[in-house]
């Protein structure tokens, strides 16, 4: 039966990349509260009378300008509201801005756009501030408020501590600034063409409005930011007692609207399939069930567990293995952590094992079309009656061959092994972009047959799911046991490149044109990219040209992929997600629990800053130079956003952040890293079972973690306690499909607010599509579990992208494709951008050389 709820506040998302975090402070710092969200242009007939069912509503961030409608749409009905329809409400940044020009204020730019940076704000005292004492908040703003001047006063006396109390020449009374001189400590030049004084908070004398100009949700404000949610929910308590003493009509939960925050299962129904015609099958029989043993969906009588075997490593390598694997003399996929082996990461190489009858799912954006092929046989699938989503498509498939035993210290136990453009990450947020026929956006292969090198345990698995097949894990165990030496190979010589670099002119010119977007407060952060082109003479095979790379860029996801037409050489230092596969909790509640990790880069330095021939630089070295507030901007602004993505999947209260801004040491660079957790709890479903709506959980094993005061030293951090319902209103009956789906494109490779970022990205690199590049590459486990990582400092090439040899009329000639970038902030100069960039370039370049 629909119930009702102790407290619900509205929360008008416009369109921002830290909205969730913002739902998660309220549902975690406010007793009983539940948030209900909706966008700044929803259309919700008869707003005032809507707005009835909810206690109190807060206005969030965004791009834009407050005076642009398009950018605030509904936020600026509620200064409009009439005095019997009105509640209590609270404006953050863009809410904020939109409250000050409602009663009278201006807007003007920031001569320098304050992005990520934590800065001391002063206060009155009173209203939000109330026993709050000193406090430092991050700012997100290109532009700033005033509040309207009495025509009598001058200049120097409309200093903030020298403001009249009097509402004679102003509805809004002034509550706390951000001073200059309060912040000399913090050494930003730029800053100082700044105003002396910033207005940073506010309150409405008569109406129950107030509105901050910073960010009390980011991971690096600090606690005394949170108490002032606590005190504004105080006073609109109050004031509610007063005005509203009858409670607001509640708005039963089976009454929402789906915009609302309503989530259908993606599950409910499968795919439809279509056939290719003439493709040589008969019977209408489905490339997903031909044969049955390959990829089929096993029978409830059969055993749904790994077969395998393990031997100890004894020395050999991952080129060792894939020489047993001709991965040289077909389509491969190898996820290879041997080169750069850490604790935390690299610990695991995968060898999938593909076969002319390997099950391929192929889509192309904007299709709502799946491509099955196997061997020469091939179908398509509608998308249709499947939410037009190839991620429940995926989701379905994986859920239909899920094995339940295999050995929990191998993270793959078989599954999808592939890749996912940047272009088909685009269209999670509505993007659409058009990519040349022939070139799938997402190309898996189904592995139901992998070797995988467990680094800290020294141990070789070999394994496969399907069932009957010990005989091929006996035959690969057996010559990995006796396969003796690596066979010696020829050097790599004779490439003949022609390498194609990007232009600086216009690589600065789009920097330029990235900083106009931050000042006119269009974005916070614009991760800029480029691409370098190399030609070379025709390789039968680039495994060679592979192991070249890793020799040079030693790093923990580097991968070598042949699949369909597309061939890539990667040496990333970068994971984007990983998700584990879901346990039982130790309760008796039924519930499982599924750990989900991002591993956000943003911040470089070159280790060799004067020349490989000359020393490289310390790691305390690179620590001081990755301290400075533009490096730390770039990484935080990243990190916020991740913490948006996963709140709005896992629910507010379960995401933490065990490692801040920590500089790792790698070939050619210093990067500055960040990880983020999740814990995403389901409710245990029968493994034949299609996931469906459940309740929501009622616990988090974050609660486990102390709710520790935010810091940005890198210490482990959870803002307030964990609570019964996932921001946004999602089904807890999620899994990390759903989190990598709600997290795409990699933060790391747009900037925030993502969506608008990545609109703007598209225009300022004249719609050239990345590709690979900037994508992802990486697994789904058969056992629920995942891991990918973002496709950087890489070189990939299609079979059909080749070029006439000038020297030969009778060769073709290939043409790889490298891109590289950095993210662009109000900070930015344009020859430290390019240089970065330059640097992450020949990082990978060199192999060609």
């Amino acid at each position: 039966m629909p119930h009702a709820v102790a407290s619900r506040i509205l929360f008008i998302d416009a369109y921002d990349s830290f909205s969730n975090n913002i739902i998660s402070l309220l549902e975690t710092r406010l007793p009983g509260v539940k948030v209900t969200t909706i966008k700044i242009d929803e259309e919700i007939p008869e707003f005032p009378s809507f707005l009835k069912g909810f206690d109190a509503v807060v206005a969030g961030a965004g791009p834009g300008h407050p005076k642009n409608q398009k950018d605030v749409g509904l936020i600026a009905e509620l200064w409009q509201l009439s005095d019997k329809d009105l509640l209590p409400v609270l404006g953050i940044c863009l809410g904020f801005q939109s409250l000050v020009t409602a009663f009278g204020g201006s807007i003007v730019r920031l001569p320098a756009p304050r992005h990520g940076i934590v800065r001391k704000v002063s206060h009155k005292g009173v209203s939000l501030f109330d026993g709050v004492d000193s406090i430092a908040p991050v700012q997100y703003h290109s532009l700033y408020a005033r509040l309207p001047r009495d025509e009598r006063m001058s200049d120097s006396s409309w200093l903030p501590n020298q403001i009249k109390a009097s509402s004679a020449f102003n509805d809004l009374e002034p509550l706390a600034w951000d001073h200059e001189l309060e912040n000399s400590s913090i050494l930003i030049q730029e800053h100082a063409a700044n105003p002396e004084s910033i207005l940073m908070a506010v309150r409405h004398r008569r109406k129950p409005f107030h509105g901050v100009q910073f960010h009390p949700e980011s991971i690096c404000s600090d606690e005394a930011c949170r108490q002032i949610i606590t005190n504004w929910w105080s006073e609109a308590q109050e004031w509610s007692k007063q005005h509203r003493p009858r409670p607001p009509d509640r708005l039963l939960e089976d009454a929402l609207p789906k915009s609302l925050g309503r989530a259908d299962s993606p599950m409910n129904n499968k795919p439809t399939q279509r056939p290719f015609p003439n493709d040589g099958r008969e019977d209408n029989e489905s490339v997903l069930s031909i044969p049955k043993k390959i990829g089929a969906h096993p029978s409830p009588e059969e055993n749904r567990w790994v077969i395998s075997r393990i031997l100890p490593l004894s020395g050999l390598t991952v080129p060792h293995i894939c020489d047993l694997l001709k991965t040289e003399s077909g389509d491969a996929i190898v996820l290879d952590s041997e080169p750069h082996q850490r604790a935390d990461v690299g610990t695991h190489s995968i060898m999938g094992a593909l076969e002319p009858e390997t099950l391929r799912l192929e889509y192309s954006v904007g299709s709502c079309i799946v491509r099955a092929r196997r061997g020469r046989h091939s179908e398509l699938i509608d998308l249709g009656s499947h939410g037009k989503s190839i991620f429940d498509f995926l989701k379905t498939f994986l859920h239909d061959r899920k094995s339940i035993k295999g050995d929990p210290n191998v993270p793959f136990w078989g599954g999808l092994m592939g890749y996912i453009s940047y272009e088909a990450c685009l269209e999670t947020l509505g993007i659409t972009t058009s990519y040349p026929t022939g070139r799938p956006d997402i190309s898996f292969a189904f592995v139901e047959r992998s070797v995988v090198i467990n680094h800290p345990r020294q141990q070789i698995h070999v394994q496969t799911i399907r069932p009957d097949d010990q005989g091929w894990v006996d035959m690969i165990a057996f010559q990995i046991a006796n396969g003796g030496p690596l066979p010696q190979r020829d050097p790599l010589v004779g490439l003949d490149s022609a390498i194609f670099d990007p232009l600086m002119s216009s690589y600065k010119s789009k920097i330029r044109e990235c900083q106009e977007y931050i000042r006119s407060g269009d974005s916070y952060e614009l991760c800029l990219t480029n691409q370098a082109h190399v030609n070379t003479r025709h390789l039968t095979s680039a495994w060679p040209l592979y192991l070249h790379l890793r020799s040079l860029n030693a790093a923990p996801f580097s991968a070598y992929v042949r699949l369909g037409g597309l061939t890539l050489l990667s040496s990333s230092p970068e994971r984007f997600m990983r998700w584990t596969r879901p346990i039982p909790t130790s309760d008796s509640c039924g519930q499982e629990v599924s750990t989900v990790q991002f591993r956000p880069i943003k911040g470089t330095v070159k280790r060799y800053p004067n020349g490989p021939n000359n020393p490289a630089i310390s790691l305390e070295q690179a620590t001081a130079l990755l301290s400075t507030p533009k490096e730390r901007a770039e990484n935080l602004m990243i990190v916020d956003l991740i913490r948006h993505d996963l709140h709005g999947v896992v629910g507010s209260g379960n995401v933490c952040v065990p490692k801040l801004m920590v500089v790792e040491e790698y070939a050619t660079l210093f990067q500055l890293v960040t990880v983020v957790e999740g814990t995403l709890i389901t409710q245990a479903l029968n493994s034949l079972d299609p996931p469906s709506l459940t309740t929501s959980p009622e616990s988090s094993p974050c609660s486990s973690r102390p709710n520790t005061p935010v810091s940005c030293s890198g210490s482990s951090t959870c803002i307030g306690s964990p609570r019964s319902h996932p921001a946004g209103g999602l089904t807890a009956q999620n899994n990390g499909i759903d989190v990598l789906a709600a997290s795409l494109p990699p933060g790391s490779m747009t900037g925030a607010p993502k969506r608008r970022s990545c609109a703007l990205l598209r225009e300022i690199e004249e719609q050239q599509p990345r590709g690979i590049y900037s994508g992802l590459v990486g697994y789904m486990d058969v056992g629920g579990g995942g891991d990918f990582s973002v496709v950087i400092r890489s070189a990939f090439r299609w079979d059909m992208d080749t070029v006439d040899d000038e020297k030969n009329a009778n060769e073709k000639r290939d043409t790889w494709t490298v891109g590289a970038g950095g993210a662009i902030t109000s900070l930015s100069t344009e020859e430290g951008e390019w240089e970065e960039m330059v640097a992450k370039l020949g990082s990978t370049l060199r192999v060609f050389e």
